[in-house]
């Protein structure tokens, strides 16, 4: 069984639409678990209104938020997405297949982003697919693995082996730093999520991947780049 774990603050523009494709999709002991910091908008009333479970959260950083919500989940696999994205069908069954494998302890799918500019969305999509490959071929070679944090699961005992996600930029590659090399994690390009792209629309697409980018070398080579003044929400 499965727990969704998704941080919020201020989603009540996106967050119905999520639900609206992910609730279905659930079994009688699946659980969604919303970590909200404090929202002044009507998320905490949308999510209620599916039966999502709500955890208030001072806003700390969506690493921590999502670290909250997987220790106050119920069951073993601890899926975790963001509020702005679109689960496509079949998503949780999918994902549930791979984890029938007692062996599997991750599992890592692909970001596709949505935007009104054919251009941008283009060049957003060449980049998520170009990341999603590379890390997949590294993980063949070495067993070293990075895995999207707004779509991947993970069995507990993996994710709290290395105290779950920090409060960093970037805390999906903090993560791996952390992690062991293994060879029991699945990527599946077939296990879609569609996200605004309003990460990019905020500071720019080439300052953001530039800022993800020295997120990366800070994870590895120490504590990590502060998620101060980044929109993490």
């Amino acid at each position: 069984m499965l727990s969704f774990v998704i941080p919020t603050l201020n989603e009540e523009r996106h967050i119905s639409v999520l639900l609206e494709g992910l609730v279905p999709q659930l079994s009688k002991n699946d659980e969604i678990i919303i970590v909200d910091s404090h929202s002044r908008d009507r998320t905490a009333e949308i999510v209620e209104s599916f039966g999502a479970r709500v955890l208030l959260q001072p806003k700390e950083g969506i690493g921590l938020a999502k670290t909250e919500g997987a220790r106050n989940a119920k069951n073993d696999i601890l899926a975790f997405m963001d509020a702005d994205c679109r689960v496509p069908a079949r998503f949780v069954g999918r994902l549930k297949g791979h984890f029938s494998n007692p062996d599997v302890i991750a599992v890592g799918g692909l970001d596709l982003y949505e935007s009104e500019s054919s251009f941008w969305k283009f060049l957003y999509n060449t980049y998520s697919v170009g990341v999603f490959h590379s890390t997949r071929l590294t993980h063949a070679l070495t067993g070293k693995f990075w895995i999207p944090a707004n779509n991947c699961a993970y069995r507990r005992d993996a994710f709290f082996r290395v105290g779950g996600y920090r409060s960093v930029v970037c805390e999906d590659t903090d993560m791996m730093s952390r992690m062991p090399p293994s060879r029991n994690v699945v990527y599946d390009d077939s296990l879609v999520l569609k996200l605004s792209d309003r990460r990019f629309r905020q500071n720019g697409f080439f300052r953001t991947v530039a800022l993800w980018g020295i997120s990366n070398i800070t994870c590895f080579a120490g504590n990590g780049t502060s998620t101060a003044g980044y929109r993490n929400d």
